[in-house]
């Protein structure tokens, strides 16, 4: 695909943000970050806060004194929203932005985790503590299909037409049964 011309000229036409308007080109050549100038990004420069207090302090200090802000968190885990999601999001926003080093980011989890439980408990939300990996790995057909028809409506539409075209009845029985009939 990366290089068939006649998928290139299929980009300009194809839906914006679809895989097919991606431009295979479209990426940094390698090493290319090695010639950035340093000190461009926030997290490549000294940080705001050196110290874990400080910067859970200030984290608490920013939810506490915003109403909006507070409200929005405590929405986000009646959703259903771990705590651990929400401090992970916090902690590597920080870092992105300059104002912790990655070991304060990850240092100023659990504190804020505690933060976070509390909050939950004070206010009746039954909060979910820790992201749960699912059980099986393998996705259902029916999950498959709602979130097509979600996600992506006309594939889902196109699939449905398709599975009413085939007219041809199903036989019952087994492969290898069928074959001792032809064969016989």
């Amino acid at each position: 695909m990366l290089l068939n011309p006649t998928k290139m000229a299929d980009t300009a036409m194809a839906e914006p943000g679809s895989v097919e308007a991606q431009d295979p080109f479209d990426h940094p050549i390698p090493g290319q970050s090695l010639t950035d100038e340093p000190g461009k990004h926030a997290f490549e420069r000294p940080p705001e806060i050196t110290n874990v207090d400080d910067a859970v302090e200030g984290v608490v200090a920013n939810i506490t004194s915003n109403p909006e802000a507070m409200e929005s968190f405590e929405k986000l885990m009646m959703t259903g929203m771990p705590i651990e999601s929400i401090v992970n999001t916090i902690a590597f926003s920080g870092f992105a932005e300059g104002k912790w080093t990655p070991d304060i980011a990850e240092m100023i989890k659990l504190p804020l985790s505690a933060f976070f439980a509390i909050l939950a408990k004070d206010n009746n939300i039954p909060a979910k503590m820790f992201n749960v990996e699912p059980q099986n790995e393998a996705m259902s057909d029916e999950h498959t299909m709602n979130a097509m028809r979600e996600g992506n409506p006309e594939a889902f539409e196109y699939l449905q037409q398709q599975v009413m075209k085939e007219d041809a009845p199903i036989e019952e029985g087994n492969f290898l049964e069928m074959g001792e009939d032809n064969n016989g």
